[in-house]
């Protein structure tokens, strides 16, 4: 009688020590996923170019609400402004308008016809310029991630993926950009691109000098359509004129 229930304690404390390493393994393997997710569903690169280039292919038009912030490093200063920007594209030809600060606009930034302006009603300027075989470049930068294809991308940047983050609830894709050369003073770009639609939700540009400005993209209209009125730039009769040169 003792022998049998030493027996089922032996038994009984083999089930325990079972059940035990088992719970055991299930603990570690849900730590293993909590504190790792990349493991399990990180973002390919070429997932991201998948849907660039399904949002490139039925692009026609965007309007969102932009705010800029712009900071000098060595003082720690930031400027922020905030505005509008409307994109269209017919062909080749690019047509962007961004409006910075609210109605009025503090300043104007109309890109049509292969031709640039730049109004700043406080100084009753517009600083003119032609952008010749460039409006393709300036549009890459101006209104980049909205309506381009991944070759578009791969064509003038080397392109990596740094990781993933939530932007305003969205989950985005991180890409850094890398031109051959400073462009304008810039010489490298981050974007961060909504997984769902193909499209850039915010991209920081830094400078050669360490400067940088973050262009934060919001309440995003696509292929809603951008009436050619908004693309008139109305200036005062006695505006001056000036070349960008």
């Amino acid at each position: 009688m003792l022998s049998g229930l030493k027996g089922d304690s032996d038994m009984d404390k083999k089930r325990l020590a079972t059940k035990s390493t088992k719970s055991t393994r299930v603990l570690c393997l849900l730590c293993l996923l909590w504190l790792t997710p990349s493991l399990i569903a990180e973002t390919s690169l070429d997932q991201v170019f998948a849907k660039m280039d399904e949002a490139a292919k039925v692009f026609k038009s965007v309007e969102c609400n932009l705010e800029r912030t712009k900071v000098t490093v060595l003082v720690d200063d930031r400027l922020v402004a905030s505005g509008k920007l409307y994109y269209t594209r017919a062909g080749n030809e690019p047509r962007l308008k961004v409006e910075l600060g609210k109605p009025p606009a503090q300043q104007i930034v109309l890109i049509d016809k292969g031709n640039l302006q730049v109004f700043t009603p406080k100084i009753n300027e517009v600083q003119e310029a032609s952008l010749g075989g460039h409006a393709s470049a300036v549009e890459q930068f101006m209104a980049l991630g909205f309506g381009q294809s991944s070759q578009d991308l791969k064509k003038n940047y080397q392109v990596s993926l740094a990781g993933e983050e939530t932007i305003d609830g969205k989950k985005t894709a991180v890409l850094d950009l890398t031109p051959p050369a400073p462009m304008a003073g810039v010489k490298a770009l981050r974007m961060w691109m909504d997984e769902q639609k193909g499209i850039s939700v915010q991209v920081k540009a830094t400078e050669t000098s360490g400067d940088y400005t973050i262009f934060k993209y919001s309440n995003i209209k696509m292929n809603a359509g951008v009436p050619d009125s908004v693309f008139e730039l109305k200036l005062p009769k006695d505006v001056h004129h000036s070349k960008i040169r």
